[in-house]
């Protein structure tokens, strides 16, 4: 024993005289007055309670007690609260309350909550409470160490083992321990943890602070009356209440924790959160409490047999009421949330009381004077309530004498402000917030793993999307009824992830559903730990808190704004670049008149030398002046400049809105082969020719993009195993695979892998944990056909809201005529923005079919040279009007038929093509130029986006057609008509409705003269050039038709337009032909090369036979027979072509007959010189 209590006996006296000597060494020496008497203790004297008193005050020293009372007078009405911590403020986070859970830790947690809750019901405690709490909470912490430490002694834990169960209830820890055969040595307990090591050290680091505090305040003896300070607008955000529980709850989920789950879902839909927060409160703050209780219950250091005999371990895990290896971390976060709670308690008895305050001052008042300060400021204004009466007590007396009412001095100015200011802000909210819940459907729906939760939240995203690009009204009518279904179902969503979460739901939920684990994940069941689980959670709660701010604040703003039927119309002028322009105007005459008028003043002033300084001052300021309206003025011009290129940009996004949406669903289809996209296809092919169909189209797509998304999502699940569907074609074939054939078929999907059908079907394949890039082809159309009717809505709001009508035709600069072609280059340009498709459509539709041709060099690019040849062959525009319906037929009906090809037969029936399983197998080369539908090779699809874009031009071309029979449109856009073929050049006069332009009278003319006077010699040579930049037989046609004309083509110019037209449309079928036959022979080239190489290599120089598209498997080349590729494709005729059309338009122009008429007049001349 000796041994065991010397060394902390010499331990306990070296540390008391190191004290005795410190206090010795800092004891302050007595200071003197004048008349050496020592000045009085100021412990003891009055302090006076005023408002000055708390605000100016005389520095003192650090160790002044003076100011130590000051601040002791201060935090005094905030005992309650700063002694309830005091238990708790050990050593953080690990606390005597809650450091070590057991029936002594009970009186520190006890204390705690009882004090908290003391000052929750805005009590204070006097300063001789105070200081008895603090002597019973340091005699009881001082005997706590005490038997700690007696504990420690071998005797002690041979009466009562550390194990025993009331030394664990008690929490009375061993920590050292000793060995019996060798009393000498000591050691630690082996299950030791570190809460236990923790529990001494912050219970003497309590017991210090509390003799502290008690050694400072020993000579204060008397209770004195103190100011108690309001602070009115000392409030908590409640609106971030709610979430205290979500997280409390997600923390720690248990069923006693889901009550505060489900009332935070409760408090976020409902409008006024803060009321029923308010009124919630008090059941907040006593639940919160008796959880902690519970919490505390069950850290205690018992076994689960001893606390809940009769309870499984499941249940207790579900109530949370089993026990922490560390239940002190667990306690003090506990103790965190519900701090919370109980200062919303608080918050609502504040309000309560200052309300009934303010009733009672106002009942009591008599008068009421209003004094301005006199030292009031330009910018703020004080002022003093002061009372007559005095009637009630005296906190509330002290309370009004200092009560001050602040203002702002120019408060309209401020508060106009501020309303434009938040006006701005929420008119912003309201049109793009809910966009901004629209993008969290698509991170709460593609974050992570594809589940039925997900897949219903994208149902729900796509059913407002659907309705609003078919039937709008209907979407504007039902859009607040859907954010509610989404605020429910979110709600849902969270309740059963949660609910998920407790070990007996969840086997109760496989025994009732019958499932399996597998199965319940893919529904979104899944137990996580906390980390996982307070992730999974989060998306769900943020997106419910961004549905419910649109559904009560932003939604029926947001439906005015959109309320097509009731649009507001702008008064005065609807352009706001003339209103600009106006003010500009008048500010450039504002500043020219400031500036002469300063001008005169500083004349009439030279001769005052007193004023020279005032004068130059002014002149500074009317510089600035004058570089503040400059920038203004700039300010406002590119004001106007970005509204114009608003105003075009949307005007063109109109009027391209078609093309782009077809053009990216063809693309899509053409990216996903499969039967289910064949819709897409077959609706776009024909209703870029039939506008009728568009409507219906569009409508369809949408609805069919929706069901492809959802059957991709539903393809993600883990039920879904594809190998257990799969075909296995190689035990089912019973071909015979020999030589160049064995290898080729073994590139066949048919003898790859198993063949899933549901690829076939409609391009499903898992996507493992990326969904979103195997749905964005289908969200892109989608998202197309939502802009296209996004476009169109909003060009029908803006010109019902400027009071514009509805343009004719599809123009982007309005006023722009006929007439405006001949007045100058701007006005020229943009004429040909307007009408270049009008004026050449149909040439740019040739153009384009030729280059179809050759970028495919195919068997269907053969039909498409024929079907080209027959349109040109009617030469007539009427003609060719009368069959282009036809040829827009042939076209889409080609599109669809290559699209079924590409389809082809299911894999999944194992049966492969006849070309493939005759006797005479076709070769892969032919297959591809054929393009038939084979599992080896199979056809390209992207062939079929080009004749896309010829089939989108032609349908334009219809409808110029069309549009070019109606009087308005050839008033606007000119004639289409061609010029009489028989009309003389020497009457021309009384015909021609266009000026003359040979006499150059502007830079628009000069280009006039080239185009018509000299683009015939530049057509010439490039023709000439087509024919001498390769040596083939067909180079030479384009040689003699270019010496023909060279030779004769002042003469000819000078014939009747219908002779000039028929040698000129021989030319233009020449090259058709060429183009024609270049592709036919294609089929040698492409498929047929091997055998031209060692057969006919005489025919591959003769003619230019180069394959030159991608895919083929062609030979390697051969010294013997050198392939001409430098002179391969039909790029040269395409080019020639192009100019051939464009030369044929000048010789159909008006304006040909004057170069027509000057060459005779020179002509004339010329022969009477002679």
């Amino acid at each position: 024993i000796v041994r065991l209590l010397a060394p902390d006996l010499g331990l306990f006296l070296s540390a008391l005289f190191i004290l005795r000597l410190i206090r010795k060494l800092l004891r302050p020496t007595p200071q003197l007055n004048q008349n050496c008497i020592a000045p009085s203790d100021p412990e003891v004297c009055t302090w006076p309670i005023s408002p000055a008193s708390f605000v100016q005050f005389t520095p003192s020293p650090l160790y002044s007690p003076a100011k130590l009372r000051q601040l002791i007078y201060y935090l005094l009405p905030h005992t309650t609260i700063i002694f309830s911590f005091l238990p708790l403020t050990g050593a953080n986070p690990h606390v005597p309350g809650i450091a070590l859970p057991s029936l002594t830790s009970v009186v520190y947690f006890g204390t705690f909550l009882g004090l908290v809750w003391w000052w929750v019901f805005l009590h204070s405690l006097s300063l001789l409470l105070f200081g008895t709490l603090c002597v019973m909470m340091a005699i009881f912490s001082a005997g706590h160490l005490l038997s700690l430490y007696l504990y420690q002694l071998p005797l002690a834990q041979q009466i009562v083992p550390p194990q025993d169960i009331y030394a664990r209830l008690f929490g009375i820890t061993a920590v050292i321990q000793t060995n019996e055969t060798e009393p000498y040595s000591l050691g630690l307990q082996p299950d030791i943890s570190w809460p236990v090591l923790t529990n001494p050290m912050v219970l003497l680091l309590l017991y210090y602070t509390l003799v502290a505090l008690l050694h400072k305040w020993v000579n204060i003896t008397e209770e004195e009356e103190v100011l108690q300070l309001r602070l009115r607008h000392q409030c908590i955000p409640v609106s971030c209440v709610p979430s205290t529980p979500q997280v409390w709850s997600i923390t720690y989920n248990s069923w006693l924790t889901f009550a505060l789950l489900v009332w935070s879902c409760l408090i976020w839909i409902m409008r006024d959160r803060r009321r029923y927060a308010m009124m919630s409160a008090p059941f907040l703050a006593v639940y919160g409490t008796v959880l902690l209780l519970l919490a505390f219950l069950s850290s205690l250091r018992l076994r689960r047999n001893e606390l809940y005999p009769d309870l499984a371990h499941a249940v207790l895990v579900d109530f949370d009421m089993a026990s922490y290896p560390a239940p002190c971390v667990h306690l003090g976060a506990k103790v965190f949330y519900a701090f919370s709670f109980l200062l919303l308690f608080r918050q609502q008895l504040k309000e309560k009381q200052e309300e009934q305050d303010l009733k009672e001052s106002e009942e009591s008042l008599d008068e009421v004077k209003v004094l301005p300060r006199l030292d009031s400021s330009p910018f703020m204004h004080t002022l003093w309530i002061q009372t007559d009466k005095v009637t009630f007590s005296n906190t509330v007396t002290n309370a009004l004498e200092m009560k001050m009412i602040l203002y702002p001095a120019d408060e309209g100015d401020t508060s106009l402000i501020m309303e434009m200011l938040g006006s701005a802000v929420k008119g912003t909210l309201v049109k793009y917030w809910i966009l901004f819940c629209c993008s969290m459907f698509f991170v709460v729906s593609f974050s992570g793993k594809v589940m039925v939760y997900k897949i219903l939240y994208i149902v729900l995203f796509l059913f407002c999307v659907v309705l609003y690009q078919i039937h709008y009204d209907v979407w504007r009518r039902v859009l607040k009824y859907f954010w509610a279904v989404v605020v429910g179902y979110s709600m849902v969503v969270l309740i059963a992830i949660y609910m998920y979460q407790f070990k007996t739901v969840s086997g109760l939920f496989r025994q009732i559903m019958g499932m399996s684990e597998e199965g319940l994940r893919d529904l979104g069941l899944e137990q996580y730990d906390t980390v996982e689980l307070f992730a999974r959670i989060l998306l769900p709660a943020a997106f419910l808190l961004a549905c419910i701010l649109q559904l009560h604040y932003f939604n029926q703003d947001f439906l005015e704004l959109t309320n097509l039927d009731n649009i507001p119309v702008r008064q005065g002028q609807t352009r706001m670049a003339k209103e600009q322009r106006k003010q500009m105007s008048e500010e450039s005459g504002r500043v020219g008149s400031q500036h002469t008028l300063d001008s005169d003043g500083l004349s009439a002033s030279s001769e005052k030398k007193s004023e020279e300084d005032r004068e130059g001052t002014e002149e500074r300021l009317t510089q600035w002046g004058l570089m503040v309206d400059r920038a203004g003025l700039l300010l406002l011009q590119a004001l106007a400049v970005f509204q114009l290129a608003q105003e075009i940009s949307w005007r063109l996004l109109e009027l391209h809105s078609l093309k782009i949406v077809s053009t990216g669903i063809i693309w899509v289809s053409l990216q996903e082969v499969s039967l289910m996209n064949f819709l897409f296809l077959v609706l776009w092919a024909f209703a870029l020719p039939f506008p009728r169909l568009r409507p219906i189209a569009s409508s369809v797509s949408s609805v069919w993009a929706c069901v492809m998304v959802v059957c991709k999502m539903l393809y993600q699940l883990k039920v879904i195993k594809p190998l257990e569907y799969s075909s296995n074609c190689t035990t089912v074939s019973s071909l015979t695979m020999e030589g160049n054939m064995a290898e080729l078929l073994r590139r066949s999907v048919l003898y790859v892998k198993p063949v899933d059908p549901a690829i076939w079907c409609g391009e499903l394949r898992k996507c493992e944990d990326r969904i979103l890039p195997c749905l964005r082809n289908h969200l892109m159309v989608l998202g197309l056909l939502v802009f296209e009717v996004t476009v169109h809505r909003h060009q029908l709001y803006y010109r019902l809201h400027n009071d514009l009508k509805v343009p004719t035709f599809s123009i982007i600069f309005q006023g722009i005529t006929r007439q405006h072609l001949d007045q100058g280059i701007l006005p020229c340009i943009k004429y040909f923005i307007n009408y270049f498709f009008y004026k050449f459509g149909l040439e740019v539709c040739f153009v384009v079919a030729v280059n179809v041709i050759g970028q495919r060099m195919d068997f269907y690019a053969l039909l498409h040279s024929c079907a080209l040849m027959a349109v040109l062959s009617r030469r007539r525009r009427k003609a060719i009007g009368e069959v282009w319906p036809k040829y827009c037929c042939f076209t889409a009906g080609l599109m669809v038929l290559q699209y079924l090809l590409c389809i082809g037969i299911p894999p999944a029936l194992c049966v492969d093509y006849p070309w493939r399983t005759s006797s005479q197998a076709l070769t892969s080369n032919l297959i591809k130029w054929l393009y038939l539908p084979d599992f080896a090779m199979r056809p390209a699809p992207y062939f079929i986006f080009y004749d896309h874009l010829l089939l989108m031009c032609s349908s334009l071309q219809w409808k110029v057609f069309e549009e070019e029979n109606r009087a308005l449109v050839r008033l606007m856009g000119g004639e289409n008509v061609e010029i009489s073929r028989s009309l003389d050049p020497r009457s021309f006069n009384q015909y021609i409705p266009v000026n003359n332009f040979l006499h150059c009278r502007s830079y628009l003319d000069m280009v006039k003269v080239f185009v018509f006077s000299y683009f015939f010699w530049l057509v010439l040579c490039l023709i000439f050039i087509t024919g001498t930049t390769r040596i083939n037989i067909f180079c030479l046609g384009y040689l003699l038709a270019c010496f023909y004309f060279m030779l004769f083509g002042g003469s000819l110019l000078m014939q009747p337009v219908r002779y000039i037209l028929r040698l000129w449309d021989w030319l233009i079928g020449y090259t058709c032909f060429v183009i024609g036959m270049k592709n036919l022979l294609s089929l040698g080239s492409c498929a047929y090369l091997d055998s031209l190489l060692k057969n006919g290599c005489w025919l591959i120089q003769a003619f230019s036979m180069v394959c030159t598209i991608k895919g083929y498997d062609l030979p390697a080349p051969d010294d013997e027979c050198e392939l001409p590729e430098g002179e391969a494709g039909i790029v040269w005729d395409a080019i020639c072509f192009t100019v051939l059309l464009a030369q044929r338009r000048v010789f159909l122009s008006y304006y040909f007959l004057y170069v027509v008429s000057d060459l005779k007049a020179s002509k004339i001349l010329a022969s009477r010189l002679e």
